[in-house]
């Protein structure tokens, strides 16, 4: 399994108006618990206004995608938050 790391940039608190970066990668059996774990450290380092405006989200994707649908998944996103 791999999980990604996605950093929502938006511009206000509604978080209708987003931008899509993935952060991190990891592979593996605990990838999810190990992107979870990144979510708390870096949500605490942002400030309590980008708290209400940014997020993080662990997405898992599976191990048979290739860099294609790698790249596929972050236009995705970007198309859903736009």
């Amino acid at each position: 399994m791999t999980v990604f790391l996605l950093l929502y940039l938006c511009t206000d608190a509604t978080r209708t108006d987003c931008q899509v970066l993935p952060a991190q990668r990891w592979k593996g059996d605990t990838a999810y618990e190990q992107c979870l774990d990144a979510i708390a450290a870096l949500t605490q380092a942002l400030t309590a206004t980008n708290r209400k405006r940014h997020r993080f989200i662990c997405e898992i994707q599976t191990d048979d995608a290739g860099p294609a649908e790698e790249d596929s998944l972050r236009f995705i996103h970007q198309s859903f938050r736009m």
